[in-house]
This record gives C-alpha cells, structure tokens and sequence, in this order.
C-alpha cells in the first residue's frame, strides 16, 4: 500500500509566467533615441531612476525586463544595481529584491538592444492592488541610460541624485521601458510510467496474498 500512496502522491507541478505590468511597444520596442541617466551624466550627480507599477492581481515575481543601454563605448565598466522596492510616500524605500548587472553586458546607446533580462531567485511575493519601484542605480564610473517608454505610460517617475540614497517623486520624467512578469504554478494529476505501473501491481498482488495467508492462518489457529 505504502508503494501504491508513493506514486500517486507526486502531482506534477508547471510554471507558466504572466505578465504583471509591462509599458513595452510591440515586439518589446522602445525609444532607442531618448533615456534618463543612471550614474554619470557628468554634470556632479550621481543618477538613479525608478518607476512604479501596481499589480491587479497576487503573484510572485518571475522576472523583469528592462530597456538599458551605455551612453558610450568604454563608459560601463562597473556593474550596476536593479532593484523591485516597495514603496512609501511615492517613492522607492525597501528592497525586496536587488540584482547585480555587468556594466559591460550593455548595448549601445541608440540601437535597439534587446531588453536585459533578470531572473528572480527570491520569488517574492506581489500584492494585487500594492504599488511597487523598480529602480536602477549605479556608481559614477558607469554612464548608463533607461530608454524611455514609446507607449505614453503616465506612471509615476522618481529620481536620485545620490545613488539612490534619496528619491525625489515624482519627478515628471518619462518612465523608463520595462515589464514585470510574475510566476502562476498550476498542478497536473501524475501519469504512472509504464515501469511505475508494474510495481503498482506488484504491491498490489503481495498485499493481497498477505491478506489472504492472514486470514487462512486466523481460521486455523481456530480450528485447533
């Protein structure tokens, strides 16, 4: 019985993303000729940006995509910080989740690169009706760009003139051009494989001549 509970107690689980907020054009488009500066823009700032979004439903963070470039050859050495934040009084305030992105992995300003891609592993959790900061700050080392949205998203924008030390929000920018995808696990009953099927019946057969050696034995003690 303890073979037959075994098997049939391992549903199988699938992983299907949706996307909780996104402000991409078709096919992932963005303006690839205007950006808000993260670290240097050589004017004594050091920049950080951060946009918000508002998730209609409870899920987990699967991964966020996001429209990033380098104003120049040769001005991203170091690598840089994204962050999913909650939020307090419109602006950015704890990190629920930070991930580290080489400066050099970056495409050109001015191309059209493809969106960079960052996984969660912390999985945390996204409250439907919550609001929530995505931002990007760096060091003054790097002279990196979030390309503006081109599909006239009117979130709230903040901005950081010390790294992200502080916000100030909103700022009036144009937000930068992301999606946020959350995680749905949806559950399948198992299908036994052919090898597993076999050992179903084998423990099905033992226990039933257990079964039946038992009650043989009972009636014989008996009849003594």
């Amino acid at each position: 019985m303890g073979v037959c509970a075994l098997l049939l107690a391992a549903p199988a689980v699938s992983r299907a993303d949706t996307v909780v907020f996104s402000n991409f054009g078709a096919g992932s488009s963005y303006n690839t000729s205007v950006a808000n500066p993260v670290g240097n823009a050589f004017d004594g700032n050091n920049y950080g940006e951060g946009d918000t979004f508002t998730p209609t439903s409870t899920t987990k963070l699967s991964s966020i995509d996001i429209a990033l470039s380098c104003f120049s050859a040769g001005l991203c050495p170091d690598a840089f910080t994204v962050s999913l934040d909650t939020s307090s009084g419109d602006a950015p305030s704890t990190v629920l989740e930070s991930f580290s992105v080489a400066g050099t992995s970056l495409g050109l300003f001015g191309s059209s690169n493809a969106p960079i891609v960052l996984t969660s592993i912390l999985d945390p959790t996204l409250t439907s009706g919550t609001q929530y900061w995505v931002t990007v700050t760096s060091d003054l080392n790097d002279s990196i760009g979030w390309n503006l949205n081109s599909t006239g998203d009117p979130s709230d924008e903040a901005l950081s003139f010390d790294g992200g030390a502080s916000w100030f929000s909103p700022s009036g920018q144009t937000p930068g051009a992301y999606e946020v995808n959350g995680a749905s696990s949806t559950t399948t009953p198992p299908v036994p494989e052919p090898s597993s099927l076999g050992l179903m019946m084998t423990g099905l057969l033992s226990l039933a001549a257990g079964r039946r050696f038992g009650v043989r034995s009972w009636r014989t003690s008996k009849a003594d």
